[in-house]
């Protein structure tokens, strides 16, 4: 008999799901780490986002042959010491696309636009006409070129905007009017208008947005953060935002979640900030579930080989 853990506030509704589809399956559930207590030794199946799983629970899962993360990043697994070289771990990459999008081009618009400001003026009443400079004709520059950022790509393309891709595998992809490889990142961010990050935080990523690549902004150009925090030097960060040396920042991800309150991002003013919302759609199981079920399908089948999104490793 086959158990599969679930570790999400959700847990219900991808066991029923499941359930459905497979009846023989048996279940665990909890809605958080915290609560995934006691022995996990039956356990086959973890299904969960990374940011909900702690080591102690594979530590204890110790019959644990394959991990379906609910996520397209999963960093968050990696770094677990108990993670078997035996357990399989499956992503969910490729069902984020549209979500990303729409939160990038929110952010873009929100921070150059002073949306905060607006808000501002809707609370006291005040009707001040401010001008704004639009998207189209400005140069975005993407880094991370999968389907998250090919994505947005063609969306910020279809606005009229010139889209620069980067990438450590350049190659021609549509939406995109250019492609630099990721040691050229400084000279990319020259050309930006946009500086839009969607990188995952592989070790080869970690501090790759430092103070040299804010340093070649220009004053008038924001930054974007949409993938990982920890692909960003945050102090350098504050310093060419607080001395004004670009623009602004529209920010979804940070080192450090949540962002404690005394971080200095919160009050600076020309910082937009969402809480890591960047997926989190009411849309989300309805996307990531073909996806869990035809994994599990091919799992109980033994055809583990080919699985969807195995994360080589």
């Amino acid at each position: 008999m086959t158990k599969v853990l679930i570790v999400d506030i959700h847990a219900e509704t991808y066991r029923d799901r499941l359930r459905a589809e497979f009846p023989a399956l048996e279940f665990a559930l909890f809605h958080s780490a915290v609560e995934a207590a006691g022995n996990l030794s039956d356990i086959d199946v973890l299904i969960c986002f990374g940011i909900a799983v702690e080591d102690s629970i594979l530590r204890r899962a110790t019959r644990l042959q394959w991990i379906q993360s609910l996520a397209t990043g999963v960093d968050h697994f990696l770094h677990c010491p108990s993670l078997g070289p035996e357990t399989l771990l499956t992503s969910g990459r490729g069902i984020h696309g549209p979500a990303m999008r729409e939160e990038i081009v929110y952010l873009m618009m929100a921070v150059s636009r002073d949306a905060a400001r607006h808000v501002a003026d809707k609370k006291a009443h005040v009707w001040e006409r401010r001008l704004w400079s639009t998207l189209d004709g400005k140069t975005a520059v993407i880094v991370g070129i999968g389907v998250v950022g090919i994505a947005i790509g063609e969306l910020l393309q279809a606005l009229g905007m010139r889209v620069i891709g980067v990438t450590r595998t350049p190659r021609a992809v549509a939406g995109f009017d250019d492609m630099m490889p990721t040691d050229r990142l400084v000279d990319a961010a020259r050309r930006a208008d946009y500086l839009i990050n969607v990188l995952p935080a592989s070790a080869e990523n970690f501090g790759l947005f430092d103070a040299d690549v804010f340093a070649a902004m220009k004053p008038t150009a924001y930054f974007i953060n949409g993938g990982r925090g920890q692909t960003v030097d945050e102090a350098a960060l504050v310093a060419a935002l607080r001395e004004q040396r670009i623009s602004g920042a529209g920010l979804d991800v940070f080192q450090q979640t949540p962002l404690p309150p005394s971080n200095p991002l919160w009050e600076l003013p020309n910082v937009f900030i969402t809480p890591n919302v960047g997926g989190y759609i009411v849309e989300y199981e309805e996307l990531i579930m073909p996806l869990v079920i035809g994994n599990m399908r091919l799992f109980l089948a033994g055809r583990r080989s080919e699985m969807r999104n195995i994360v080589t490793r």
